[in-house]
């Protein structure tokens, strides 16, 4: 089985936030280890790519963009 790359994991987080997540939502969805998903989201929250409202993790407008370009580098 392949390892995804850090990139990969970052798309995948911001994938399941686009539309509000709880943690717990994010590591099932994103199949993630909790701890993994906490490194991962203290780092996105950092950047300015999720917020939190509550206990849910939204996708922020830099994340949308951030998305888009990923994807166009993807193909």
């Amino acid at each position: 089985m392949k390892r995804r790359s850090k990139f990969d994991i970052i798309i995948a987080i911001l994938d399941v936030v686009s539309g509000g997540a709880t943690k717990t939502k994010i590591v099932y969805k994103a199949n993630l280890n909790f701890n993994l998903a906490t490194k991962y989201l203290e780092l996105l929250l950092e950047k300015g790519l999720v917020r939190v409202d509550g206990s849910s993790y939204e996708i922020t407008e830099d994340g949308k963009t951030f998305v888009e370009k990923a994807r166009e580098l993807q193909i």
